[in-house]
């Protein structure tokens, strides 16, 4: 399949001037699906569907001499599918892919994937995808640590006033402890958390993170249903929270946690 990557320029077959511009592909989403007018995507340029018996591709025309990767590209990707997964059930694609032309679109990419395309949007049907993030107060929550930890509390107050060359060692003791005591404090609340939201999501998924006040992002897969009773999960997570830190609950957005990666059609 002729889908070019992040920063690709076009294959052969569009070199030249009378390649001017191709297709932008955002996502699959049902046939039939209606588009905002006003939404646009790369370039500022008008969204549509090129449907193939009960699939579409979301696409926007994009000129063929330039390379993708920009900040205002990848926003732009995201705000279409974005805004498609508030309202149906979506496979985004990944950024920076592009066909050749409308036929390429659907002789290349639906045609041959229409069945499997068909089978995941029933699985999403009746679904969104949101993030919870949840961030740690840090002097809050170091602060929490030197009350409960009597060691770390000494070793604090006993290199306060020391230079760092005369108490390396007690420092980097009182680094691991810290950072130790945090990732217990990490496991407890994160868990606490799971346990508030997860009864309310159909799937969920951990999200990789390392900053020092870090505490949880998780995608949750939530039926539309069950969304009034999972955005109270989330009031209520943050009220245990307050304090000590503060909870973020962003959506629906594009369901990137829990479809297939996109490996096996595009090439």
């Amino acid at each position: 399949m002729t889908l070019t990557d992040s920063g690709a320029t076009m294959d052969d077959r569009t070199a030249g001037p009378a390649a001017l511009t191709a297709q932008y592909v955002y996502a699959i989403v049902p046939a039939g699906t209606s588009v905002p007018d006003d939404l646009t995507g790369i370039d500022d340029n008008g969204i549509e569907l090129i449907a193939h018996g009960p699939v579409a591709a979301v696409v926007g025309k994009v000129e063929t001499d330039r390379a993708f990767g920009l900040r205002d590209d990848l926003l732009a990707h995201s705000r279409v599918t974005d805004a498609l997964a508030g309202r149906c059930a979506l496979i985004p694609v990944r950024f920076g892919a592009v066909v050749t032309d409308t036929d390429a679109v659907v002789g290349e990419l639906l045609a041959p994937n229409v069945d499997y395309f068909a089978d995941v949007l029933d699985d999403l049907a009746g679904h969104r995808q949101y993030v919870v993030r949840a961030r740690y107060d840090e002097e809050a929550v170091l602060a929490e640590i030197v009350r409960e930890e009597p060691e770390i509390a000494a070793l604090r107050d006993h290199t306060r006033d020391l230079a760092v060359e005369a108490s390396w060692t007690e420092r980097l003791r009182l680094g691991e402890l810290v950072a130790r005591a945090l990732e217990i404090k990490r496991d407890i609340d994160s868990a606490a958390l799971l346990d508030l939201l997860v009864p309310h999501c159909g799937a969920w998924n951990i999200r990789a993170a390392g900053e020092v006040d870090h505490l949880v992002d998780v995608a949750f897969l939530v039926a539309d249903e069950q969304l009034e009773a999972f955005e109270q999960a989330a009031e209520q997570a943050a009220r245990d929270l307050a304090g000590r830190g503060r909870v973020r609950l962003v959506g629906p957005m594009a369901p990137y946690d829990f479809v297939p990666g996109d490996d096996r059609w595009v090439s």
